[in-house]
């Protein structure tokens, strides 16, 4: 694809998962495109990195909707002309594409990262009218697309497929397990079954502690690593005296090591209520930790059950520790299901291949323009 102008619109570059996608994917395109990225709301952690691959501009609009965000982007598309612009911004596609299409710009994309059952009916109106100035709608899994196709009432062709990249390399750590788990404060001997996720109400952080319960009255030889922040931490916690489990349990806000966290853990769980295409399996199936995730959204396009990982009914303690113990009671099948979980991201899920899709979507659709 010859050097286009391409922007992308996202409410900030804060530390989540879209946002690293997106950073990974403007970090590739960045050597032969020009990268404008519009935070709508702030800048974010990592915003210093995307202003090193392209320009950043933020427009500090108020959280919701805020009627200034039209103009603004007006102007900047105004002034910047970019060829393509591609929009994270859920609720508020209709605003982004709008501005958009106002200013002449050839190809207009929107996303669809999650399983958005929180959406009123006045949003999925909202939603498809903007669907009618779009060129492509990119959703980072079939159970996104086909879940969108039903809400917005389209057809699931409407939607193209391309799931979250890893880079395999940035998950795979050599450190000592004991010098690592002396560092983040769990104790030595015992084997570490933890989550990564933030503490919200669809990754159901009460069931892991319910799961949890039921795993240490089955035997002592386990620790429990909690890594996340959010509105739910203070429930959690209380959650986790009440069952006597404080001792067994670790709790971190932040962490810059993950693939230090990934190897510490003899299993990774997820107990989440629905999930789109979710990062931390993908990080700790290419780190070669066993991962046991509920059987929900996008994690069985992930997860090949019992030979890359286990899948559980959510909201189900006792499968969960079930399917926990039995790796932790078989060290053999935990490699094996490891090696062939970092196998399965090297070969499905590379950095590169979603960086291809994303390229032949761009020159596909500036070609049908007339602009290839």
């Amino acid at each position: 694809m010859s050097r286009r102008r391409i922007c992308y619109v996202v409410p900030s570059l804060g530390a989540g998962g879209t946002e690293r996608q997106l950073l990974t994917l403007i970090r590739e395109l960045s050597s032969d495109c020009e990268i404008m990225v519009v935070c709508t709301n702030s800048d974010g952690a990592w915003a210093g990195d995307a202003r090193r691959l392209g320009k950043v501009f933020v427009l500090n609009l108020r959280g919701g909707w805020d009627p200034r965000m039209g103009s603004k982007l007006r102007k900047l598309f105004r002034i910047y002309k970019p060829d393509i612009v591609h929009s994270f911004m859920f609720g508020f596609d209709y605003t982004v594409n709008k501005a958009a299409r106002s200013e002449s710009v050839s190809v207009v994309i929107s996303s669809r990262r999650q399983l958005a059952d929180w959406k009123k009916t006045r949003h999925i109106k909202l939603q498809q009218k903007a669907n009618r100035m779009v060129d492509a709608i990119v959703a980072n899994s079939q159970a996104v697309a086909d879940f969108a196709a039903d809400q917005e009432k389209e057809t699931v062709d409407r939607y193209t497929v391309i799931y979250n990249g890893i880079d395999s390399e940035n998950f795979v750590s050599n450190a000592d397990k004991g010098i690592v788990g002396k560092r983040l404060g769990v104790p030595d001997g015992k084997q570490v079954v933890g989550m990564v996720a933030n503490y919200a109400p669809v990754k159901d952080h009460a069931l892991f502690v319910k799961m949890a319960s039921i795993l240490c009255q089955r035997r002592n030889d386990i620790h429990f690593l909690l890594v996340g922040s959010g509105p739910l931490q203070d429930n959690v916690n209380r959650l986790i005296h009440s069952e006597g489990l404080t001792d067994q349990f670790t709790q971190l806000t932040t962490i810059s090591e993950l693939p230090d966290v990934y190897h510490l853990l003899s299993v990774k769980v997820l107990t989440s209520q629905n999930e789109g295409c979710p990062n931390v399996v993908m990080e700790a199936m290419a780190s070669g930790t066993p991962v046991v995730a509920s059987a929900v959204g996008g994690i069985p396009e992930l997860i090949d059950d019992g030979v890359t990982g286990s899948l559980v009914a959510s909201r189900d303690p006792e499968a969960f520790a079930d399917a926990v113990e039995a790796y932790l009671n078989d060290v053999d099948k935990a490699q094996s299901v490891g090696e062939a979980a970092a196998r399965s991201i090297r070969e499905r899920f590379s950095v590169e291949k979603m960086i291809d899709d994303y390229r032949g979507l761009y020159a596909e659709l500036l070609t049908s323009k007339g602009g290839g």
